[in-house]
């Protein structure tokens, strides 16, 4: 999956949650800054599993805090 397709799908996620339009969100806030409690970034981090069909760490949020940062990495060759 591309970073450009995961940004998305984060940030429909992220609005979801916010209750706001996906291209209101800003990739390059931390996802903190959207009020992610731990609980929340784990159950995300456990989604990102299920869409790329890989374990991923439930800290995963907080290694890579903003949505730009995650998906570049997630969309990195291994």
């Amino acid at each position: 999956m591309t970073a450009a397709a995961l940004e998305a799908w984060l940030a429909e996620q992220i609005g979801r949650e916010l209750g706001v339009p996906a291209d209101e969100v800003d990739p390059d806030e931390s996802f903190a800054a959207f009020g992610l409690d731990s609980l929340r970034a784990v159950g995300l981090a456990g989604e990102l599993e299920t869409l790329l069909g890989q374990r991923l760490p439930p800290t995963l949020l907080w290694d890579y805090p903003t949505i730009t940062r995650l998906a570049a990495h997630l969309a990195a060759p291994c």
